[in-house]
């Protein structure tokens, strides 16, 4: 299968309001995150909250930009040709925030990776409910007449707790034909540093493009 990256998203929680070692998120700090990751990663709109405790940086398209909304710091971005540079983009998207806020406490890792997959014959309608689900006429009792289709989700975790949910359905936006492929990883516990956001994300990345590869290659 050639599968074709589109879309990853990073996330970390910090301490929440309340929690000894919080930071305290304000219109000022805000503004200085604005000012260092803006203008090098193509943010263009600030919306922050009247109090200033929270705040959303957009990017050209909803899939690119920044949340600060404690306990969540979330940074997403659209994959170019290299998966690799948008997880080191959003690392260090990442770190600016940690270092203008003040914290190092950052736990519960989460990645998600987005991957289209073109089908041969564009039908990836077939494809799932053929291959992955065992048959369309499984789903006689469901089909209503004017359509059916589905999907899969799949969910997988490691001996240290990490957990890979997997979804594969079509793609609606091209008419179903190619494969949507979204992996959602998480990674429980507190971040050793903001350095093994690479890592973690060439991880999720690898159970893709070859776990997950693999496993498409033989329906």
């Amino acid at each position: 299968m050639h599968l074709i990256p589109k879309a990853l998203v990073v996330g970390v929680f910090i301490p929440p309001a309340g929690v000894p070692g919080a930071p305290t998120v304000t219109a000022d700090k805000i503004n200085r995150i604005w000012s260092k990751v803006a203008p090098e990663h193509g943010y263009r709109q600030l919306q922050a909250a009247p109090d200033g405790s929270a705040a959303q940086f957009l990017g050209t398209t909803p899939d690119t930009g920044v949340t600060i909304q404690p306990p969540l710091i979330q940074v997403r971005d659209l994959i170019g040709l290299d998966p690799g540079q948008s997880a080191e983009s959003a690392a260090q998207v990442l770190k600016t925030i940690a270092q203008v806020l003040g914290t190092s406490q950052l736990f519960n890792l989460g990645v998600r990776h987005v991957y289209n997959v073109p089908i041969d014959n564009n039908d990836a309608r077939g494809f799932v409910l053929e291959r992955l689900l065992g048959g369309a006429d499984r789903f006689e009792e469901l089909d209503l007449g004017g359509g059916l289709w589905g999907g899969t989700k799949i969910v997988t975790t490691d001996p240290t707790g990490s957990a890979y949910v997997l979804t594969v359905e079509p793609l609606q936006v091209d008419e179903m034909k190619s494969l949507y492929v979204d992996l959602d990883a998480t990674f429980p516990g507190p971040l050793p540093s903001l350095d093994s956001v690479t890592d973690r994300a060439a991880d999720a990345r690898s159970f893709i493009t070859e776990n997950v590869n693999r496993y498409l290659d033989s329906l």
